[in-house]
């Protein structure tokens, strides 16, 4: 069939009848043109409308795109509701989403603009100089003559071009006749650079094969078009855009909403950026305007049903460089989230959108959320969060059960998980909204474990918008394993309204480390402290990176690290990665809040022992009641309650082993897969529980020892880092790693002056009793202001080294409480304090008595001669250490020897014994085995499990002559008192009482009916002054905590403390009664007596005299016998020698004590000179006796 060429559609026109090439014989005739169809209308063939953005135009000009869009608004002004879709509706709808862009986000990063300035590039075209030997003028010459003859007519007073660029891309520039048009290219251009379709206010796509009528638009950008027209009515150029505006507004069935009272003056001024930020025109003076970004923000922030109801407003503290944001309320948007809403403008919430992690800034980085735009639509900068805001993307599982009962974990049951809730939450809500809001869960699905974290976040009108995040278990990149602990000290929070209270928010969190290297934990880095309101600036708590402690290593399999926390702090947040990948997760402690100020008054007295140290208190200064040890518990009775000072992350166990409290937390099954961690907080924290009732093994009196580590040096703040209580000390049963126990703190300024660090060892003993004494108070209902805090000492210390304890104290006193107020400088006598304390227990108050302290290194004796109104006090060094320690060294010390005859015997004795190996018997070894440690510390701790080892058993059965060291070092003391007392006149007393821990060797020489009748078979060896028919030797069941009770009830007794004030502090100096010496109690330098040869020898004597008195004694002897004890005079060769004066272990024993004496000549005399001869001679009768 011939086909006819030809442009019309005419029906009427025959194809019959052609052959071959015929030509037309009429041409187009009659009606045939109103057959050619328009191109550009969706009239033609298959539809025009794709064909806007490449549309051209037979008009031969440059500019001719800029008349193709005139001629569209002319043609869509009579069709404004069109039936068919066309081409040139489609430029219209583009010409006004450019305009509606511009109106929108004209001052967003997302639009640049570049100025084509008519003048200046002419110009620049016309100088480029023809090409030498050509014949025409250079091709710019003649461009720029094409140019000048095009801008006639309505391009007439253009004086220049703005191009407007999206995201780099160039989107169109400005027109005089329609005010903008688009780019031809642009559609290529935005799918080259892979660019998104820009979106309208209310979320639609711009630039789309559609045509959105104007009055079908955003009612703001069509009131801004309509006052826009009013305004500038006369400076518009006639043409298409301007008839296109007239029609829509005064001339259409169709009433287009206009908000009223709003002028142009409501809008700003679009702005090129750059150096010149000139006003962006179209026409000299013919400016383009956008939206007040305050009108948008304030619409949303108002009318926006996701508008998150926050409970706090640190967001709104955020700032840039220092200058605040002012950042509105934000929305609170999930992705896809199926909820009905107004979202913005007019527009509800599009259940498809989604919220791409890559358009999110990072807040936790620092980023505002100011600077947010909102998705689904585009160019809105308004505040908004999202799940990945509020939700970690990865888990950190702990290798224990996290303990819910002090730390929020969102779950009633067992979880191993940190929180995975971002620290940007809490600049929205409190912890309280946390714990209504959080849920986290798991289930199972097929043969995966899914864990499940979700939020309810509350928007407007009670409803809320759930922020989820599904963690699925069986993915290797889902969880990273975070093998630490973490110990907290104290656990409470002080938020009374008081400065003082609230500085005594002071934390040391212990971390413990075994995790893989693939955790990448860091000490310094992956550990932050936060206050709620310092999130929003990611400030973290100044606290010190710390060093570990204890190192990782084979043999410890964990380090360990401590934060010092200096001040209250609500969040820890622990940051870790793996693969460039962070994993983030939270702890929240529940700490125990203190809102109230205490009342009750407590009193503290510190018994700083040689061995062991006591701390007794009351909290009330009435009444009869006792005072009553320091403990710790988990106890919580009516009003005095008693909480935990130091918390773990792990869970307590509950199980069917738990006999006590202390089970609770000390079983390693509550540290999972990290027991190290129990081992490390015995010896280098502080126990949960302490007290015997709870059945902790850590009970006060504690031993006076510290846990340090090898070769540190002080650096002011050393205590946990560097050094500690080293409680520990007798549960040791093993390796101690780059740690050693340091024992006999007491005397560390006298036995060893050179070392610098005595300091900071007594001061972290002092610093550790205070926090405990602190804590008790503030979790008691104690008023932490007017507590009292006393010490005890001896008088015969010397007053340098008393000055340098009480400097300590009030370093560490300072350093705890903030001030030294309310602590005691001045010690009480530990002489003098008992007999408060025994008074209440049967000692007749107006009675003559004598109390005798015997310690570790000190005797303390006060003689309550209440008869004749007479009160002296006495002290010297011949205590326990002289029964159970290794003697002297060549410099007068102390030995670390571990030859003490008793400890021989033992170790004999211990071979008989048939009984299965225990973890006492691992922690004796570990004690023969340190070097650190002496035999009065292997001593102490077989009398601290003697029901196991049999140690008492092994003196008494084993080797009872033994018992004469005891019997002689009770003796020497009677015999000095007895001395003393007739060197003053006085009488015997009534009651001789003991206290004091050294004292408690006192029960192994019998009851205490035998212990009466042999102390007066020693007054009726020693004097001729008659004892008292009713006279009694008392012994309390805890000799130790005697001391300190009585200083507490001292310190209460108000006007009874006054008759002491005036007590005699003296001295028999040890001579022989017939030879006496004018020497003066602290007065006399230890100088001048080093060469009054007479006093030595007289002391020797009168030492030989006492050793003759006692073992030579029938009524004596025979009282040994009984004892097992033969020929006790058979000592007093062995002790005296040849002669007393010159040879024999007295006078070496004499020698080697002056020799620490006398290294301090230029000091004065404060103690007698009579037990230097047994102090190392008793030493060596007891390696006599276990060896014969």
């Amino acid at each position: 069939m011939p086909h006819i060429l030809r442009i019309d559609t005419d029906p009427n026109v025959s194809q019959q009848n052609h052959q071959g090439w015929t030509p037309s014989p009429n041409g187009l005739t009659g009606n045939r043109i109103e057959h050619v169809p328009d191109t550009l209308s969706g009239a033609a063939p298959g539809g025009a409308a794709g064909l806007a953005a490449k549309a051209g135009t037979s008009i031969p000009s440059p500019f001719a795109r800029l008349y193709l869009f005139d001629t569209a608004f002319r043609m869509v002004k009579n069709q404004l509701q069109p039936h068919e879709l066309s081409m040139y509706h489609v430029l219209v709808s583009h010409c006004l989403d450019l305009l509606e862009l511009l109106f929108q986000a004209g001052g967003s990063d997302d639009l640049t603009y570049r100025v084509w300035n008519r003048q200046e590039r002419l110009d620049k075209l016309k100088q480029q100089q023809n090409i030498p030997g050509a014949a025409h003028r250079h091709s710019h010459q003649i461009l720029a003559k094409a140019l000048e003859l095009d801008f006639r007519n309505e391009l007439g007073n253009i004086q220049s071009f703005t191009f407007i660029y999206y995201k780099g891309a160039l989107l169109g520039g400005t027109s005089p006749l329609t005010l903008v048009f688009t780019s031809p290219n642009w559609e290529q251009e935005r799918q080259n650079r892979f660019i998104d379709p820009p979106k309208s206010a209310t979320g639609r796509l711009l630039f789309q094969n559609e045509y959105v009528p104007l009055q079908s638009r955003d009612e703001a950008f069509v009131t801004y078009l309509r006052r826009f027209y009013d305004q500038y009515n006369m400076q518009m150029p006639q043409g298409g855009f301007k008839e296109y505006l007239y029609k829509v507004f005064f001339d259409s069935p169709m009433p287009v909403q206009i908000a009223q009272g709003t002028t142009l003056a409501n809008f700003m001024p679009i702005t090129t950026g750059g150096e010149s930020n000139s006003p962006l025109q179209v026409l000299p003076g013919l400016m383009l305007y956008r939206v007040r970004e305050d009108d948008v923000l304030n619409d949303i922030e108002e009318n926006s049903d996701f508008v998150m109801q926050s409970t706090v407003d640190y967001f709104q503290r955020e700032a840039r460089n220092g200058a605040p944001t002012n950042v509105r309320k934000p929305l609170a948007l999930a992705s896809r989230m199926d909820v009905y809403g107004r979202y913005v403008k007019n527009t509800n919430w599009n259940a498809s959108t989604v919220i791409m992690r890559s358009l999110l800034n990072d807040l936790s980085r620092g980023d505002l959320l100011s600077e947010r735009y909102l998705p689904g639509v585009d160019n809105v900068r308004y505040p908004f969060v999202t799940t990945d805001d509020f939700l970690e993307d990865f888990l950190v599982k702990m290798p224990f059960k996290i303990n819910n009962g002090r730390f929020f974990t969102g779950t009633a049951g067992d979880s191993e998980f940190l929180l995975p809730i971002r620290k940007e939450y809490f600049n929205f809500f409190r912890t309280e909204d946390l714990q209504r809001q959080f849920g986290f869960r798991a289930e199972d699905r097929g043969m995966d474990r899914i864990v499940i974290a979700t939020l309810q976040i509350p928007i407007k009108n009670n409803r809320t918008i759930e922020f989820r995040k599904e963690y699925n278990l069986s993915r290797p990149e889902t969880v990273l394993d975070f093998r630490a602990g973490m110990a907290f000290f104290p656990f409470y929070r002080i938020t009374v309204p008081d400065t003082y209270l609230q500085s005594l928010n002071q934390y040391t969190v212990m971390l413990v480390d075994a995790s893989q290297d693939n955790a990448s934990f860091r000490a310094g880095t992956s550990v932050k402290f936060y206050q709620l309101p310092q999130v929003i600036t990611n400030q973290p708590l100044n606290v010190p990176a710390p060093d570990h402690r204890t190192p990782k290593s084979d043999i410890t399999g964990a380090a360990s690290y401590y934060y010092k926390v200096p001040q209250a702090f609500d969040l820890m947040e622990v940051k870790l990665e793996r693969n460039g990948m962070p994993y983030r997760g939270l702890v929240l402690p529940q700490f125990t809040i203190i809102d109230q100020r205490g009342y009750k008054p407590f009193t503290f007295a510190i018994d700083f022992g040689t061995s062991n140290t006591h701390v007794a208190f009351a909290d009330s200064t009435m009444g009869n009641a006792d005072p009553k040890p320091l403990t710790i518990s988990d106890d919580k009775v009516n009003l005095n309650r008693d909480e935990l000072q130091m918390v773990t992350l792990n869970k307590p166990y509950d199980g069917y082993e738990v006999k006590s409290p202390y089970d609770r937390y000390h079983l390693k099954v509550s540290y999972g897969q990290l027991p190290e961690m129990e081992r490390l907080i015995r010896r280098e924290f502080m126990p949960s529980i302490i007290g015997r009732e709870h059945g902790s093994p850590f009970a006060f009196p504690l031993r006076t020892t510290v846990f340090e580590r090898t070769g540190m040096t002080d650096s002011g703040d050393n205590l946990f880092t560097r050094l500690n209580l080293g409680f520990n000390i007798d549960l040791e049963d093993g390796s101690t790693g780059v740690n050693r126990y340091v024992t006999n703190l007491k005397w560390l300024f006298e036995n060893q002056p050179g070392d610098t660090l005595n300091r900071p060892r007594v001061r972290a003993f002092f610093e550790t009793l205070l926090l405990m004494i602190r804590n008790k108070v503030i979790l008691n209902q104690g008023d932490v202001q007017h507590t009292r805090v006393v010490w005890l000492a001896p008088s015969s210390m010397g007053m340098d080294v008393e000055d340098k304890l009480v400097g300590e104290w009030e370093k560490a006193f300072r350093q705890v409480f903030g001030h030294t107020q309310n602590f005691s400088a001045q010690p009480i006598p530990e002489s003098l304090a008992p007999h408060f304390y025994l008074i209440t227990k049967g000692v007749k108050s107006f009675a003559d008595a004598v109390n005798v302290d015997i310690g570790g290194g000190t005797t303390d004796i006060m003689l309550f001669m209440k008869q004749q109104n007479r009160y002296l006090n006495t002290s010297f060094r011949f205590a326990g250490y002289d029964i159970w320690g290794a003697g002297l060294d060549q410099q007068g010390h102390p030995s670390h020897q571990k030859d003490n005859g008793f400890v021989q015997n033992y170790l004999q004795y211990r071979r008989s014994l048939s009984q299965a190996h225990s973890s006492e018997d691992q922690v004796f070894e570990t004690f023969l085995q340190n070097p650190d440690l002496t035999a009065e510390d292997i001593v102490s701790l077989l009398f601290k499990y003697d029901s196991h080892f049999k140690f008492t058993q092994s003196i008494q059965d084993g080797r009872p002559a033994l018992r004469i060291v005891l019997y002689l070092h009770y003796s020497a003391i009677v015999y000095h008192l007895v001395q003393m007392t007739e060197a003053h006149n006085l009488s015997l007393p009534r009651y001789l009482t003991f206290t004091g821990r050294g004292s408690q060797y006192l029960n192994m020489l019998g009851t205490r009916t035998r212990l009466i009748q042999f102390t007066k078979l020693l007054f009726k060896a020693y004097t001729t002054l008659p004892v008292p028919p009713d006279f009694e030797v008392i012994l309390t069941d805890n000799p130790k905590e005697t001391t300190a009770n009585g200083a507490v009830l001292f310190e209460n007794a108000g006007m009874e403390k006054a008759r002491y004030e005036n007590r005699e502090t003296t001295c028999y100096w040890g001579n022989e009664p017939e030879k006496p010496v004018s020497f003066q109690y602290r007065l006399t330098q230890i100088g001048d007596v080093i060469p009054q040869q007479e006093f030595h020898h007289s002391v020797l004597n009168n030492v030989k005299t006492f050793l003759e008195k006692t073992l030579k004694d029938p009524g004596i002897a025979s009282f040994l016998s009984e004892y097992n004890i033969r020929r006790p005079e058979q000592y007093l060769d062995f002790l005296v020698g040849v002669d007393v004066t010159r040879n024999g272990r007295l006078y070496d024993s004499y020698m080697l004590a002056r020799t620490g004496l006398e290294r301090n000549a230029d000091k004065f005399l404060a103690e007698t000179y009579f037990f230097l001869p047994l102090k190392h001679a008793l030493y060596e009768l007891s390696k006599q006796i276990a060896v014969s």
